[in-house]
C-alpha cells in the first residue's frame, strides 16, 4: 500500500500528464471542428460556382493542420517549459490521451495529431513507440458507422432508381433538367456497366450521402453491388447558372482513377469518420493505397503517417537497397529510391547547381504546389523530417552522393542514417528514359501527352519553366506529370517574345545574345532542340503537327489573353458530356 507521501507525489506527476493530454485533445478537437466547418461551408461556393472562394477555402483548409499544431505547442509551453521534455511524463500523457479519444469516430486522425505534437517536442528521429501511436491504424476501419451510405434495392425501373441516387446527397442538389439527366445515365449504364454486360443481376446501389467536390468538379459517388462483386457508379456533375447538370458517368476503376489521383487537389467530402469512407473507396479503387485515399479526401497528415508505416513495412519485408533513382541527375534535387518501392525520396541539394536557385525558394515552390490546384499535371509531395534507415540498406554509391550533395541533411550515426529533410513522391519514369524503353506507339502517345501537359498547365496560369524531358514523368497509369518545381511560376508573369532578326553577320556569329533579355523574358523558339524530338522523323512530325504552336510566342500571348479574359476551359479528369472533351 502506497504511503500518503508517495501517493501525493504520484498525483503531482499525473496532473501535468493529464493537462498535457487535455490540451492536445482540445487542440485536435478544435482543429477537426474547424476542418469540418470549412468542408461543409464550401458546399455553398460549389453550388454557386464561386470558384475563387472555393479555391481560397481549399488553401485555408490545407493550412489548418499546421496552424493548430503550432497553437497547441504554444498552449503546452507553460506546462512543458523550455527545458528538455520529461519522457516519463509524456508516456503518461500518451495513456491519458488514448483514454480521451477512445470513443471518437475519427480516432486514427486524433492519434496522428498527438504524434505530430510529440515529434515536434522531442524532435523525434524515426519513431518513438513509447509516446507515439504506432499500432496498425487500419484496425479502426473495421468499425461500421451507420449513415455513410444509403442502400437502394435494385429493380427493373432503372430510371426511378437513378432518380433516387441523384436526389440522395445532402444538402439536396438543384437540378437543371433531372429527367434528361436520368435518361442519359440509364442509357450509358445499360450499355457500359461491366456488371450488366457480364449478365450479373445487381442487388442494390449504395450511394454516399454527401457530394464529393473541388473547384469546377462535383461527384455523386455510389457503387453497384451484385453478391460479392461491386462496380463504381460515379456521376460527375457541373454547377451551371440555372442548376446542376450530370456531366458524365464513370463505371470502372480506370475511369475513376484520375478523379482520385494525387495530381489533383484534395476533395471536399463531409464525412466525420474518414476510415469508413476510405474502406468504401478502397472497394472501388484497389490499386490505390490507404495513404493515397486518405490524402485524396484531404486527410493528408494522416495519409502521410500511413506513407511512413507503409515504408516501414516495406523495409521489413524486402531486401531492396536504397539507390540513386534512374535518370539524369538533377541540378537542384538529389533523388533516391528502392527498385520495387512505389515512391521516391527527394532532397534539396545544399548548393544547387543552377544559378539563382536557393533552398528557401525551392521549399516555397513545393509548398505552393501542395496547397494549390495541381490540375492533373503536378505531382503531389509529402514533406518529411528525420527519416531513419539502417546504413546497410544504402548502396554505398547512393550514401556517398547524399553526403556529397546534401551534407547538412544527412547524418550517419553508427549503423543508422538520418535524413533531416526530404519529400516523398510517387515514383514515375522520367520521360527521357520512357522514350528509350517504350514501344514506338507508346512513345508517340507519351510525347503527345507531354505537349498536352504543358498546354494544360499554361491554361491554369502555370508555366513549368524548365521543359526538359527529364523534368516530366510517366505515372504508373501512363499520364505525363511535371515533378520539377524549382523554376515553376505564374504564366502571366512571363513576357513571351520572338527572337529579333540579326542586324549583321556579327550578330549571327555572336556567342552571346545580340538582343536585350530582361528577367521575365521567354523565347519559345529556343525550345525546339530539347522539347521536340529530333528523331525518328515520324515522332518529330507528329509532335510538330500537334504541338508546334508551343514554339510560337504568339501562342503563349494568346493563352495569357484567354487567362485574363477567363475564356479557357478546365481540363477535367473524365470525358465531359457538357464539353465533349476527351479525359485529361
Amino acid at each position: 500500500m502506497a504511503t500518503p507521501r508517495r501517493a501525493h507525489y504520484a498525483w503531482r506527476l499525473a496532473v501535468p500528464a493529464q493537462q498535457i493530454a487535455r490540451i492536445i485533445y482540445d487542440g485536435f478537437d478544435t482543429f477537426y471542428a474547424e476542418f469540418m466547418r470549412l468542408t461543409r461551408s464550401a458546399r455553398a461556393y460549389f453550388d454557386a460556382g464561386d470558384w475563387l472562394r472555393l479555391q481560397q477555402q481549399q488553401k485555408t483548409r490545407t493550412d489548418l493542420y499546421q496552424r493548430f499544431v503550432r497553437q497547441t505547442l504554444a498552449s503546452l509551453m507553460p506546462i512543458t517549459g523550455r527545458d528538455a521534455p520529461d519522457l516519463e511524463q509524456w508516456k503518461r500523457a500518451h495513456v491519458a490521451y488514448a483514454e480521451e479519444i477512445a470513443g471518437r469516430v475519427d480516432l486514427e486522425v486524433a492519434e496522428t495529431f498527438f504524434n505530430a505534437i510529440t515529434r515536434k517536442i522531442f524532435n523525434t528521429v524515426g519513431v518513438n513507440p513509447q509516446i507515439e501511436f504506432i499500432d496498425d491504424l487500419e484496425r479502426v476501419h473495421s468499425r461500421f458507422l451507420p449513415g455513410l451510405t444509403r442502400r437502394l434495392g435494385w429493380h427493373d425501373d432503372l430510371p426511378e432508381l437513378l432518380r433516387s441516387v441523384l436526389r440522395h446527397p445532402r444538402p439536396a442538389l438543384r437540378w437543371r433538367d433531372l429527367d434528361a439527366d436520368i435518361h442519359y445515365l440509364a442509357e450509358r449504364i445499360w450499355a457500359e456497366c461491366p456488371l450488366l454486360r457480364d449478365g450479373a443481376r445487381p442487388d442494390a446501389v449504395e450511394v454516399v450521402k454527401t457530394l464529393f467536390f473541388r473547384p469546377k468538379e462535383g461527384y455523386v459517388v455510389a457503387r453497384i453491388v451484385a453478391g460479392q462483386q461491386v462496380a463504381p457508379l460515379v456521376i460527375p456533375v457541373q454547377s451551371l447558372d440555372d442548376g446542376m447538370m450530370v456531366d458524365g458517368v464513370l463505371l470502372d476503376e480506370a475511369a475513376m482513377m484520375p478523379v482520385f489521383s494525387s495530381t489533383r487537389s484534395y476533395l471536399f467530402v463531409d464525412v466525420p469518420k474518414p476510415s469508413v469512407l476510405v474502406d468504401f473507396l478502397g472497394s472501388l479503387l484497389p490499386q490505390l493505397s490507404r495513404s493515397e485515399l486518405y490524402i485524396a479526401i484531404a486527410h493528408h497528415r494522416h495519409g502521410k503517417s500511413l506513407i511512413y508505416r507503409e515504408l516501414v513495412r516495406y523495409l521489413r519485408e524486402s531486401d531492396d537497397l536504397l539507390v540513386i533513382a534512374p535518370g539524369i541527375r538533377g541540378l537542384v534535387m538529389t533523388v533516391f529510391t528502392m527498385p520495387s518501392y512505389g515512391n521516391v525520396f527527394k532532397m534539396i541539394r545544399d548548393e544547387p547547381d543552377k544559378p539563382g536557385i536557393v533552398r528557401a525558394g525551392v521549399e516555397e515552390s513545393y509548398r505552393d504546389v501542395f496547397r494549390g490546384q495541381r490540375v492533373g499535371r503536378l505531382a503531389d509531395t509529402q514533406e518529411f523530417e528525420f527519416l531513419e534507415f539502417e546504413r546497410a540498406r544504402f548502396d554505398p554509391a547512393c550514401l556517398e552522393e547524399l553526403l556529397d550533395k546534401a551534407p547538412s541533411q544527412v547524418r550517419v550515426d553508427g549503423e543508422r542514417v538520418v535524413i533531416g529533410h526530404a519529400y516523398i513522391e510517387e515514383k514515375m519514369t522520367p520521360l527521357d528514359l520512357y522514350l528509350q524503353e517504350a514501344p514506338s506507339d507508346e512513345s508517340m502517345r507519351a510525347l503527345d501527352d507531354f505537349g498536352t501537359a504543358i498546354k494544360e498547365l499554361a491554361a491554369h496560369n502555370i508555366f513549368a519553366g524548365d521543359l526538359l524531358w527529364k523534368n516530366f514523368g510517366v505515372t504508373r497509369f501512363g499520364r505525363l506529370v511535371l515533378y520539377d518545381y524549382d523554376e515553376i511560376r505564374p504564366l502571366l508573369d512571363c513576357n513571351f517574345r520572338r527572337i529579333p532578326p540579326p542586324r549583321s553577320h556579327e550578330d549571327e556569329m555572336s556567342a552571346t545574345p545580340y538582343y536585350t533579355v530582361r528577367e521575365n523574358d521567354v523565347f519559345p523558339e529556343e525550345w525546339v532542340p530539347f522539347v521536340a524530338p529530333r528523331r525518328p522523323p515520324e515522332w518529330r512530325d507528329a509532335f510538330m503537327t500537334a504541338h508546334g504552336d508551343l514554339f510560337d510566342a504568339d501562342y503563349w500571348r494568346g493563352v495569357q489573353e484567354d487567362l485574363v479574359a477567363g475564356r479557357l476551359r478546365v481540363n477535367l479528369p473524365y470525358p465531359s458530356r457538357l464539353e465533349g472533351e476527351a479525359p485529361s
